[in-house]
Order: structure tokens, then C-alpha cells, then sequence
């Protein structure tokens, strides 16, 4: 790494990554009806444009994206991830859409994205 890269520059900071991952997961799943057949294209379009931004960062980061698209009816669901890094300069944000901020009670789905930030 060169001297001259402030701390900033070679951290994965997740509160410079949550807006990008809730402005595509919008662009994306806002106002749509859940669709069964779309999840699949909803959940690539989600994680290509969410990867494009990050990479567009230029930061040292390998990343790993992965979003979860659910019907709102109420039923459970649980994730979990364990990760083995560096703690200093590695990190992970999990996205929650409609977010505990922006509730929407018209919201027809969850999605849940997951972004993985790994130095190399």
C-alpha cells in the first residue's frame, strides 16, 4: 500500500456503503408487487448495481454481495455469517429494506442485503 493512503482510504467503512446498497435495492424493488418469477432478476439487477458503485470506489476491497428477497406475509426469517479478517481495515453491512428508519407499510417485500468488504 502506498504510504501517502490515509486509514479512510483502505477501510471498508459501512456507513459509506448502506446508502449505496438502499439506492439500488429502490431503484429496484420500490412500488413492485411481489412477483415470483422477477425475484431471481430483482436480486442479480440489486447485486451487480450495489458491486458497480463499490468498485467504482477504488478501494483495495475484494467484495462479496448477496441480497435475499422475501414476500412480506409475515413469516420468520434468520441469517447469520461468521467471518475470520483483519478487524481493522475488514468489515461487513447488512442492509434491511424497508429499513427501521424508512418504515413503509405498503412495503409488499423484505430484502435483506449482505456486503462483505475483504482487503487484499
Amino acid at each position: 500500500m502506498d504510504d501517502l493512503q490515509t486509514s479512510d482510504e483502505v477501510t471498508f467503512i459501512p456507513e459509506n456503503v448502506e446508502p449505496i446498497c438502499y439506492t439500488a435495492i429502490e431503484a429496484v424493488l420500490k412500488d413492485k408487487m411481489y412477483n415470483e418469477s422477477m425475484v431471481q432478476n430483482w436480486v442479480d439487477e440489486i447485486c451487480a448495481s450495489i458491486t458497480k458503485e463499490l468498485v467504482e470506489m477504488n478501494k483495495p476491497f475484494k467484495y462479496l454481495v448477496s441480497a435475499v428477497v422475501m414476500q412480506k406475509n409475515g413469516a420468520g426469517l434468520h441469517q447469520a455469517f461468521s467471518c475470520y479478517w483483519d478487524n481493522a481495515i475488514d468489515n461487513t453491512i447488512v442492509a434491511k429494506w424497508p429499513s427501521e428508519k424508512k418504515k413503509d407499510p405498503n412495503a409488499r417485500m423484505v430484502c435483506i442485503v449482505t456486503v462483505f468488504g475483504v482487503a487484499f
